[in-house]
């Protein structure tokens, strides 16, 4: 008979990884590592996530879920509230580190590719919430694709935060909300 996963187990193991990837870096998450920070099995994690790998893409998944979505009345503002947010995190060098090992690691495994496209694009994620509220007040057709749409809003943050470790400045902020939104068909942006 199988056993039934534990939910405190599961929070344990990503708030360990959490803290390890915020301290230490994606390097430093191996299954030995968060089992004694957590206090849960080796098994256990493998039982409620099956690699590491998979265990670092949830706690990623888990953080994005967490954030509140800003609801300003228009996608500009929510965007750029989001931005903000993002550059922020990405400012921390563990962060670039971890993005650039969830990208390798997309490359390298269907799977993990799967993992990443679910921690980037949630279906309850703030920017996948922004972006049904701007079609809902008309900013955006109603048929969006937002996957589409979700890479032409992080690419621009991606490559010049993240490849090109670059400060991006508020009037670059600005610059890049415009394109974004006159990419996305928004009016008067």
């Amino acid at each position: 008979m199988a056993r039934t996963r534990s939910e405190s187990a599961r929070t344990k193991l990503l708030a360990a990884t959490a803290e390890l990837l915020v301290t230490d870096g994606v390097g430093a998450v191996t299954a030995e590592e968060v089992a004694r920070r957590s206090g849960v099995a080796k098994t256990t994690l493998y039982r409620h996530f099956g690699t590491t790998d998979a265990l670092v893409f949830a706690t990623v998944q888990a953080n994005v879920a967490a954030m509140d979505a800003p609801d300003n009345g228009t996608l500009r503002g929510d965007l750029a509230e989001l931005h903000r947010a993002y550059l922020k995190v990405a400012s921390l060098q563990q962060s670039r580190e971890l993005f650039a090992w969830m990208v390798a690691r997309a490359i390298e495994d269907p799977t993990n590719r799967e993992l990443f496209r679910q921690a980037r694009v949630q279906p309850r994620g703030p920017t996948v919430l922004a972006l049904q509220r701007a079609m809902a007040r008309g900013e955006v057709e109603p048929n969006l694709d937002v996957d589409l749409a979700m890479h032409v809003i992080q690419g621009p943050l991606i490559s010049m935060r993240i490849v090109d470790d670059h400060d991006v400045s508020d009037a670059e902020l600005e610059r890049m909300l415009d394109l974004t939104l006159r990419a996305l068909g928004v009016a008067n942006s």
